[in-house]
């Protein structure tokens, strides 16, 4: 992280929670009540299966014994009571159990079973049998699921018992009918879902966008800007981006002209002002000092030594000023910069020997410059990079405590938008002036000493010039500070009139 970045912002609470993907959200989430709704159909279809079977068995348990008191009419005369020599006939009930599941047992007046069948005859499997024996277990009190009628000979005697019962097997075949059909609808709605998923993907992909368009704006890059999606919700929101981008962009762009128009003003005043102190003050040394010669030769002269001692110091604080006005004017304006171009000038920069020694020795300075491209650059550009050079060296050896420093600069084409140059050939590359810095000292951080103004001024400096700045520490120590200048035509100069 630069040392120089603003502290972050303290996280909400709800903005710890995991992010929310309304696509998956929406399908897990009808997923989760198409299954609740047809596991409750299934539930209340079995449910009311049985229950029907249970209304119905009274009334079906008379149509049985109607059946078979008729077919037992047409056998026996009023006369015969022998119920032995013609046995009850339940394939005249096969009719009724297609219908029907039913379960028929006749019984004697001693509770001896003389004749059985359930039908239909239809081979139930056992996840089937499971389900009816669910339904046969749920007992009622009011509807049972057994009936008992008597069974009455044509004479009106009772020889026996017709016991009616429901077949709970084909209940459960019936039951797993359903189910099977509610699953087929689940698989329906859950195609019908995934296909609902699709146009609602596509509505939502400009959000991406957005995000995308978020990062970008976050690492600086000022030309985002979204395309207008047909979702109405959404082009409000892309239209409303569009225009805090744009405004955005506007800000910076008049915020960074105001800081290069100060740093040009500030760099013209520091001109201005070496050049009235070289002029004023330098020439008026000079001339005290040719006059405390003057006075020194006729104090010789005269014999009067304490006016020759007092001449002489005189103009021992006259050459002390004149150097101490040198170092000011080298601060306020480098003179090589002006007159030998700025590749000399960070020669002569770096070479300059440095006022503090690390365990004993001076730090050793290299010096790396391109081939060419430096020419190139504009004047007003060129003492911003030799005031950032300066800074870098000033930083690592005397707040770093560096041992040994290297300055290297090279000047690299730049596309600043591919995607954009990719789709616009028109977009003409454009160049940069790369500066990296790099020190064995002790970089900021926990164990190397806190960041000053001087690394805020150079930020602000390269911001001012459009550029960007990276720190960064390598494992082997040190700091590594890279600076990006975009190269752009000079500044011009406000109109004073």
């Amino acid at each position: 992280m630069p040392e120089n970045a603003a502290p972050s912002p303290a996280i909400a609470p709800d903005a710890l929670q995991p992010a929310l993907d309304l696509q998956r959200t929406l399908l897990r989430r009808g997923a989760l009540l198409v299954a609740l709704l047809l596991l409750g159909l299934g539930l209340w279809s079995g449910q009311a299966l049985g229950r029907a079977e249970r209304a119905a068995l009274p009334a079906t348990a008379r149509l049985v014994a109607q059946l078979l008191h008729q077919d037992l009419a047409r056998q026996l005369s009023a006369f015969e009571r022998d119920l032995e020599q013609v046995p009850v006939r339940l394939e005249v009930l096969a009719d009724l159990e297609r219908r029907l599941p039913l379960c028929v047992r006749l019984r004697a007046l001693d509770e001896r079973e003389i004749g059985a069948h359930c039908g239909p005859d239809t081979p139930v499997a056992a996840p089937a049998r499971w389900l009816g024996r669910q339904l046969a277990a749920l007992e009622s009190a009011d509807r049972p699921d057994r009936v008992r009628l008597p069974l009455l000979l044509p004479a009106g005697i009772k020889a026996g018992t017709i016991e009616v019962g429901v077949h709970w097997d084909q209940v459960g075949l019936a039951w797993a009918e359903r189910l099977l059909l509610l699953l087929g609808l689940g698989l329906l709605l859950g195609a019908a879902g995934l296909a609902l998923s699709w146009p609602v993907g596509r509505a939502l992909r400009p959000t991406r966008q957005i995000l995308a368009a978020l990062a970008r704006l976050e690492a600086g890059e000022r030309e985002v800007r979204l395309p207008v999606p047909p979702l109405r919700e959404l082009r409000e929101l892309t239209l409303c981006f569009n225009r805090l981008a744009q405004r955005w962009t506007e800000l910076l762009a008049r915020q960074q002209q105001l800081a290069g128009r100060l740093l040009h003003t500030r760099e013209e005043e520091r001109r201005h002002l070496a050049r009235e102190l070289h002029d004023e003050m330098a020439q008026s040394l000079s001339a005290l000092r040719a006059e405390t010669a003057v006075i020194g030769a006729l104090a010789a002269r005269t014999g009067t030594p304490a006016l020759q001692q007092a001449a002489g110091r005189i103009a021992t604080l006259c050459a002390q000023l004149q150097e101490a006005l040198q170092g000011v004017l080298q601060a306020l304006r480098p003179t090589m910069l002006d007159r030998f171009g700025l590749g000399a000038a960070l020669e002569a920069l770096v070479a300059q020997p440095r006022r503090r020694e690390v365990d004993g020795a001076l730090p050793a300075c290299t010096l790396h410059l391109p081939a060419q491209g430096l020419e190139a650059l504009p004047a007003d550009m060129a003492v911003h990079v030799y005031r950032i050079v300066q800074e870098g060296l000033t930083n690592a050896v005397r707040h770093g405590e560096a041992r040994t420093v290297q300055v290297e600069m090279q000047v690299e084409m730049q596309v600043e938008m591919q995607a954009q140059m990719r789709l616009d050939r028109s977009i003409d590359p454009q160049a940069a002036l790369v500066i990296d810095i790099a020190d064995d000292g002790r970089g900021p951080g926990p164990d190397g000493p806190v960041p000053g103004h001087g690394l805020l001024g150079l930020h602000e400096r390269v911001q001012a010039l459009g550029g960007t700045l990276a720190l960064d520490r390598p494992e082997a120590g040190g700091l590594r500070l890279r600076v990006r200048l975009p190269i752009r035509p000079p500044v011009a100069t406000e109109d004073r009139t």
